[in-house]
């Protein structure tokens, strides 16, 4: 009687619901900063700001996409929108690629902010909320943008810098990039994702 019951048990080395690798917990959406006001882009508005501690960065005119990377290749990523909606386009292969290649992903997830240009097949990203499963609202815009990977080559993807002088950033309302917004501005000391730590500054409109 005894033999004929242990006969159901599974042995040692059986896959049991106890012993399979469990999936990676899908990766939730974080509320991420987006400027609610706007300066004018002038010379004398741009100064003040630098000076009162802002740092500037482009504001590429795509799709906002939050992209959540485990670190677990088996598993897929997503890329929310701005509504914390998943993107209906799948990230293309050779943009995910790219980005493991560049991130060096040790385990759980990986959460960066960027803007997506679909048809260019192009990511620009200016931030990262989340490293290995560390949720990075602790830190200031500055310190999880020293973060980022930098020292890269990549025709699809691509670390947006900081600006932090006058002249550059005129520079950049200047140009005729039809892909560049304008600029935004972000506290380089504010904690966290607060949407009052960041403001807009639109390109003057040629007509």
């Amino acid at each position: 009687m005894w033999q004929e019951a242990t006969r159901s048990l599974p042995g040692v080395f059986e896959n049991t619901i106890f012993s399979r690798r469990s999936p990676v917990a899908r990766s939730n959406y974080l509320k991420a900063m987006h400027p609610k006001t706007e300066i004018s882009p002038t010379a004398a508005s741009i100064e003040k700001i630098l000076r009162a501690g802002w740092i500037g960065q482009i504001k590429i005119h795509g799709h906002r996409a939050q992209i959540h990377i485990p670190a677990d290749p088996k598993e897929d990523a997503i890329a929310y929108n701005r509504q914390g909606r998943p993107h209906k386009k799948l990230l293309p292969d050779e943009i995910l690629l790219e980005l493991r290649r560049i991130l060096k992903l040790e385990s759980d997830w990986t959460i960066l902010d960027s803007e997506w240009l679909k048809p260019e097949g192009k990511l620009y990203i200016f931030d990262i909320l989340k490293a290995d499963g560390q949720n990075l609202r602790s830190l200031s815009y500055l310190e999880r943008w020293k973060l980022l990977p930098k020292l890269y080559i990549s025709p699809h993807v691509q670390t947006l810098p900081i600006l932090t002088t006058v002249e550059k950033c005129l520079e950049i309302l200047r140009g005729s990039d039809e892909n560049v917004e304008g600029l935004v501005f972000k506290s380089k000391d504010t904690k966290g994702f607060a949407d009052t730590s960041i403001v807009r500054c639109r390109k003057r409109s040629s007509t």
